[in-house]
Formats: structure tokens, C-alpha cells, sequence
């Protein structure tokens, strides 16, 4: 095991967060988010106005989002410690954890797209914005998955000395509730449901930011009991299995070189 990059992987979430706020808030000015509402000379004003900022944040962005990845890996490699050989929860997280990376670069691209021409028409300029803004606060169900699959691991370990403090759990599972009401934006043009709302803008991204920098610590934490790994039941069952198997198998090679000596 090599320290420095199990370190790396679980702060990479913290690292997200500073690249992300550089990119998305302070180059390419996407927040205060401007309404749905807004006509599309309003949105093509804004986009091609700001294109070269735009462009640039969200290039930032879009290098930021693998940082997501590295923290995707680092949550599943400490789930598979608590759940043993066969660890559900922690391939499901990964899974969710990569879907979720490669729809943030997707969608930031429908923003590129919409820089690209200065002279496209306004209409398919707001149609690109609109195709990034309301799949951005909407597609919720992989980090809705992805999150709560962690906090029901964390729950899961039951060993004398858990991994993760079974509090983290419980706020992990608040977390992937708090994500869910963004869904519901493709319904609003305005109010607190609508892309640039309080429901379902501001409060996820505010959650979200809380679980870029609450769980690394965490993370970080748990990479320093790794060398010497409480086993938990799980783990212990897994361990037993993999040596009865390992002495079925020597036991199975010593039969063929005894057979292939007569």
C-alpha cells in the first residue's frame, strides 16, 4: 500500500471543491445561476458575451470533475474493507461514481457548444443552455445512489472498532436525500424548484460542497488504519473463505503430482 496515494484519493473530493468553485463561480460567473425564465436574447446576450470566461471555467471544470473519480475509488476501497470478499455496496458506489463523472463532462459541454458560434441564433443558443441547466440540477439518481450506498456501508460495520463513526452514515444518507428535490426542475420556469431555486439549486450545491470536504476528512483518516486493519465480522468471513479455498487448492495439486508420479 502506498500511503501518499490512498491521501491523495481521499482528499481529491476537498481538491474538487477549490477547482470547481475557481472554475465554475469565479471564471465562468455561473452563480448567482441566471433564471430559466430569461428569454433567449437574454441567455445568448450572457453566453456570448462571456464566452471566453466561460470557456475557460469550464475547461477548469471539466479537468477538476476526474478528481471525483479519485474519490470515488478511495469511498470503495474502504467499503470493500467493511463488506469483505464481496462487496456490493462498494462496486455499485464505484459504478455511480464514474456514471456521475463522465454526465458532468458531458453536460458541460452543451455550454461549450453554445460559445462556439456567435453568429447561431438565440433560440439554439437557450436550447443548449437549457439542455445543460436542467439534466445539471436534475439528473440527481447516480449521486442519489452513489451516496447512499456509502452511508449504508458505514451503518454496515458493525466490528468493534468501525472504520468510519457511525454518525458519517446517517449524514451521508441525508445527503442523497437533500440531492433528490433538483429532480423535479424540468417542472419550473421560477421558485425555489426551478434550476437557479433554493430547493433545488442552492441547498444541494451548499450539501454537496459540506460532502466534498466532511467525508475526505474521513477518508483520510481511514487510510491510517489500514496498515493494521481491524477485522470485522465481514472481514473475517472473507479471510477464512479465501484460506479454505486456497488449501482446497493445494490439496487439489498435491493429488494431480501424486497421480502423474504413478
Amino acid at each position: 500500500m502506498n500511503r501518499i496515494v490512498h491521501k491523495c484519493c481521499a482528499w481529491s473530493g476537498a481538491m474538487c471543491l477549490v477547482a470547481m468553485l475557481v472554475g465554475f463561480v469565479l471564471i465562468a460567473g455561473f452563480i448567482p445561476t441566471r433564471s430559466p425564465g430569461e428569454n433567449a436574447s437574454e441567455v445568448a446576450q450572457f453566453i456570448i458575451g462571456h464566452r471566453t470566461r466561460i470557456r475557460w471555467g469550464l475547461i477548469v471544470c471539466m479537468l477538476s470533475s476526474s478528481l471525483l473519480m479519485m474519490y470515488a475509488a478511495s469511498m470503495a476501497i474502504h467499503m470493500r474493507r467493511i463488506e469483505g470478499r464481496h462487496p456490493a455496496l462498494a462496486l455499485i458506489q464505484f459504478g455511480m461514481g464514474a456514471l456521475f463523472v463522465l454526465e458532468f463532462i458531458y453536460l458541460i459541454f452543451f455550454w461549450q457548444t453554445a460559445t462556439f458560434r456567435v453568429d447561431r441564433s438565440p433560440e439554439l443558443i437557450q436550447l443548449l443552455n437549457d439542455m445543460a441547466w436542467i439534466p445539471f440540477v436534475g439528473l440527481t439518481s447516480t449521486a442519489v445512489v452513489q451516496v447512499a450506498c456509502f452511508g449504508i456501508a458505514v451503518l454496515l460495520d458493525t466490528g468493534e472498532h468501525p472504520i468510519f463513526p457511525r454518525w458519517l452514515g446517517y449524514y451521508n444518507l441525508w445527503v442523497a436525500l437533500m440531492f433528490t428535490p433538483g429532480t423535479f426542475n424540468v417542472f419550473f420556469h421560477s421558485g425555489p424548484l426551478a434550476w437557479n431555486g433554493i430547493l433545488a439549486w442552492y441547498i444541494p450545491l451548499a450539501v454537496f460542497a459540506t460532502w466534498l470536504v466532511i467525508n475526505p476528512i474521513y477518508l483520510s483518516r481511514a487510510v491510517d488504519t489500514m496498515a493494521v486493519d481491524v477485522a470485522t465480522p465481514a472481514r473475517v468471513a472473507g479471510n477464512a473463505s479465501a484460506s479454505t479455498e486456497l488449501s482446497q487448492l493445494r490439496a487439489d495439486v498435491d493429488q494431480l503430482l501424486a497421480q502423474s508420479r504413478q
